[in-house]
């Protein structure tokens, strides 16, 4: 969708009403990658935004890569809610300041969900818009969002620490992308050196998983 066109859609939706102390960089730098030397399964939207790119985004095109698990259906599909913290999560990720998050709702288009990125004065900036069914961003909406965000300061990449609240943001956005739907997250403690403790359930409550998470990337240690 041109950006006018998402525009226009954005304003009719809003006049309808439908609408800290740093870790030791060598530790933090542990933060989404497994043991494998690459960004580990559960890493936070592939890794890390550098030079308007996201880590992984440019993954295996091929039968059974990268490409064929974005285009996978979620055994549940995305809800508006889910949609908005993701982006939400990857406004924090990248330290955007000047965008926030607006309404997210299903769209007319059946099975797309559409969520508003605002302005500081609640101006629509940016439509993005998800499939609900994979539960992913369209290419160009994608590519679009990318753009509006910051270029990290590799200076200060590691000058940061999330707070619990944003910790659980982004567990959260974690286990919605990668869950499938039927995953959610249990429980989030801190740990005594400063890292975190994320507990993945199913929807019974039943513990399917436990990972360590860096409170500096916000991505998985273990």
């Amino acid at each position: 969708m041109k950006r006018n066109n998402k525009l226009k859609l954005a304003a009719v939706l809003i006049a309808s009403g439908v609408i800290a102390t740093p870790i030791a960089a060598a530790q933090a730098g542990q933060g989404g990658y497994g043991g494998h030397g690459g960004p580990g399964e559960w890493s936070m939207f592939g890794g890390d935004h550098h030079g308007g790119k996201f880590d992984g985004d440019r993954g295996d095109h091929r039968k059974g890569g990268k490409f064929d698990r974005e285009n996978r259906e979620r055994a549940v599909p995305l809800t508006p809610a889910e949609a908005r913290i993701l982006i939400d999560a990857m406004l924090l990720k990248t330290g955007t300041i000047d965008l926030k998050t607006g309404d997210a709702l299903m769209a007319e288009e059946p099975g797309k969900i559409d969520v508003l990125v605002v302005n500081a004065q609640g101006g629509v900036v940016e439509v993005v818009k998800f499939d609900a069914k994979t539960g992913r961003m369209d290419r160009d909406e994608r590519h679009d969002l990318r753009k509006l965000l910051p270029r990290p300061d590799k200076a200060e990449r590691y000058n940061r620490k999330f707070t619990a609240d944003q910790m659980n943001l982004l567990a959260s956005a974690m286990v919605i992308r990668f869950g499938n739907g039927e995953l959610k997250l249990g429980g989030l403690a801190e740990t005594p050196r400063g890292t975190y403790t994320a507990t993945v359930t199913n929807q019974a409550g039943d513990i399917v998983r436990e990972m360590e998470l860096s409170s500096v990337t916000g991505r998985p240690i273990s």
